[in-house]
């Protein structure tokens, strides 16, 4: 089975302000390192042309006013563009903004992974990276903010359940910014669980571990909100005790991942501009995904789509977009121009965060399905405690009565 790199040029020409952190660059940077390093061409590895969402499709998750001002928005730009001669970039929100490809772009943003999941349903694929832009995990069904236009992995779950009829999809969001739109739309939905893990008090204010779904969503949504300087000694033991006993019980039959990169330790020095900020390195990204990755082959047959998010620092979201594709194709290299983040000068307890989210989470005791259960018939035929060696009894010495008597006086 194959890996299925998507991407498309459009997504270079959602144009955004001068300085803006989500430029085209970060998909320029992603194809450049692919490139430099020969992986395009690898064996098992087939690049697929996302096609453009339909409205009816991006309808199952965003108002049609809202799909419309998107569509309206994008030819107003256009018409400037022409009058002017100069790029032109119109604020939808306060840091998310439309250009003359924005539509378009967008649109096969949201497509991509509808391409993906199309390919893997028909068995021409095992799984798939979206090399995608503009993001979407922010976006809300009547708004986009957060430099998302429409809500891709939501898409591409409804989907799923509507046109594939899967009955239980799982979306992984490991970007440090909380998935607010994400969570929205399936706060009511028990067939999709949303795990976040994220930092927190961050944008967008949303993602509370008290936040677990209403209705007949109680329970399927999962969030854990970190404090700035959680670095990979704090997700491993997360994704290892809740995140996999979580999936297990749910037993999803496609696994969806946004993934952001943003909460790689370089960031903080430049897009979030928090310190500490939070400390996983590319290589702490790929033992996540490693997690991530045995537990779609565990669950349902390897059927995983990754989905880009966040990640700012160009490097950094180059990095972690070779080193995921890599890891989808059955390789374990991470590419890591940065290292490991810096030392903090506290510690975080990460048992007590455990303990707290398996209990909010109704996980204490949980046993996963795949784990090796006790031989009881041969523990109970073991010795309990050290073997003692009898040795046959000899006859007192002379000494061994003059200690005794020593003893007793």
């Amino acid at each position: 089975m194959t890996t299925a790199l998507v991407y498309d040029p459009i997504f270079m020409e959602h144009r955004v302000p001068k300085g803006h952190p989500e430029r085209p660059q970060r998909m320029e940077m992603s194809i450049g390192y692919l490139k430099a390093l020969k992986w395009l061409e690898r064996p098992g590895l087939v690049q697929l042309a996302p096609r453009a969402a339909s409205i009816d499709e991006l309808a199952t998750v965003h108002e049609r006013d809202y799909i419309q001002e998107i569509a309206e928005l994008s030819q107003q730009a256009a018409e400037t563009e022409a009058t002017s001669g100069l790029p032109t970039s119109l604020q939808l929100g306060t840091d998310t903004y439309v250009s003359s490809k924005t539509y378009e772009a967008a649109l096969k943003a949201a497509g991509a992974p509808l391409t993906a999941l199309d390919a893997i349903m028909n068995g021409e694929i095992k799984n798939a990276y979206c090399l995608v832009r503009p993001p979407g995990h922010h976006a809300v069904a009547e708004a986009g903010f957060g430099f998302c236009i429409f809500n891709n992995v939501a898409v591409a779950a409804r989907y799923a359940l509507d046109h594939y009829g899967l009955e239980r999809v799982m979306i992984i969001d490991y970007d440090v910014h909380h998935g607010n739109g994400t969570q929205e739309t399936f706060y009511e939905d028990p067939r999709v669980l949303y795990f976040s893990v994220h930092q927190a008090p961050f944008f967008p204010g949303t993602g509370e571990s008290d936040e677990r779904g209403e209705g007949a969503g109680e329970g399927t949504t999962i969030n854990i909100p970190l404090p700035a300087g959680s670095g990979y000694e704090i997700y491993e033991p997360i994704f290892r005790q809740v995140l996999a006993p979580a999936a297990d019980r749910f037993n999803p039959q496609l696994i969806l991942v946004s993934a952001g990169y943003d909460a790689h330790w370089k960031e903080a020095e430049g897009h979030t501009g928090v310190q500490p900020g939070m400390r996983i390195s590319t290589a702490g990204f790929a033992k996540l995904n490693e997690i991530i990755i045995k537990l779609a082959d565990n669950l349902c047959d390897g059927k995983l789509i990754m989905v880009q998010e966040g990640g700012y620092d160009l490097d950094v979201v180059a990095s972690g977009v070779a080193t995921s594709l890599n890891q989808l194709l059955g390789g374990d290299e991470a590419v890591d121009k940065y290292g490991q983040a810096p030392d903090i000068e506290y510690q975080i307890n990460t048992d007590v965060i455990i303990s707290e989210l398996r209990r909010i989470h109704q996980l204490t005791g949980y046993r996963m399905r795949n784990q090796a259960r006790p031989d009881r018939e041969k523990l109970l035929n073991e010795v309990k405690g050290p073997v003692i060696t009898k040795t046959p009894a000899s006859e007192p010495t002379e000494a061994d009565s003059d200690s005794c008597c020593q003893n007793e006086e």
